[in-house]
């Protein structure tokens, strides 16, 4: 990897005693000016225990750092560990701690953009629309979710809300105790004006996320004047295995777009 350069496992949070971890990768050498940056999210199963060096495979963060950004993956908590919204807390600690900065990375942070796939997905949408709302400065302005769920309170495919599943797991317990909690962990609750630009990715074939779920989040955007495009992968199943190089070539130019300067 010598054309990139690879700062790994950097603590930026330890809730409830639990170490919370970032990897950075960057070009070499990395440059003394900023530099747009992207944050990573694990598509883990179901918000399960995750491995973010998935990011390292060659069409995920390898493939924005070709294409000129800085990028970070990041650790969450899994249900297993915490409830929701200790995993939306778990991106925003990440994305404070990309904007103190402390190590003195090249990060532009008014360019700061978020992706992930599937749970991952979910929770960079998460992250994009409450973002600008915790602070005086939005620190998400871009995001790509790609195969995530956005309405939890919508069954269809994997998502289960009246039996123990993934979703159930998430918010502690099922549709008959905990709907208040499943519609705030679902991003089109989340939807307002002032909602970064979105590029919605989804399969049209998804068997765990139905795509319908892509095409509510999309029309909620829109009709809150946020910028969105829904790019739909064809007879695409969850995983987009077979597109994935296409998948982030497109979260490249998206994400170029919008940090033009």
């Amino acid at each position: 990897m010598s054309e990139f350069t690879l700062l790994p496992d950097i603590r930026y949070a330890e809730p409830d005693g639990i170490d919370l971890c970032l990897d950075v990768l960057g070009p070499a050498p990395l440059p003394t000016t900023p530099l747009p940056t992207v944050v990573r999210i694990d598509g883990c199963p179901g918000w399960g225990p995750g491995d973010r060096s998935s990011a390292l495979l060659p069409f995920a963060n390898p493939a924005l750092v070709r294409a000129g950004f800085l990028t970070v993956a990041i650790s969450v908590r899994h249900s297993g560990q915490a409830i929701f919204p200790a995993q939306l807390h778990d991106v925003q600690a990440a994305l404070d701690w990309l904007r103190r900065n402390p190590l003195g990375l090249p990060i532009d942070p008014d360019r700061i953009g978020i992706w992930g796939q599937s749970a991952g997905g979910h929770l960079a949408a998460l992250a994009g629309l409450t973002s600008f709302r915790r602070t005086a400065v939005a620190n998400v302005h871009a995001v790509v979710t790609i195969s995530g769920p956005s309405d939890l309170l919508r069954p269809g495919g994997a998502i289960r809300i009246d039996r123990p599943s993934p979703v159930t797991a998430l918010v502690g317990g099922d549709v008959s105790t905990h709907r208040e909690q499943l519609h705030a962990a679902s991003p089109i609750a989340q939807v307002s004006a002032g909602a970064p630009p979105f590029l919605i990715i989804h399969g049209t074939a998804d068997e765990t996320v139905p795509y319908e779920q892509a095409e509510r989040l999309h029309r909620a955007l829109l009709a809150v004047g946020a910028p969105s495009r829904l790019l739909a992968i064809d007879g695409g199943r969850h995983d987009l295995r077979e597109d994935w190089y296409a998948v982030a070539n497109e979260a490249a130019r998206f994400f170029a777009e919008h940090f033009r300067r």
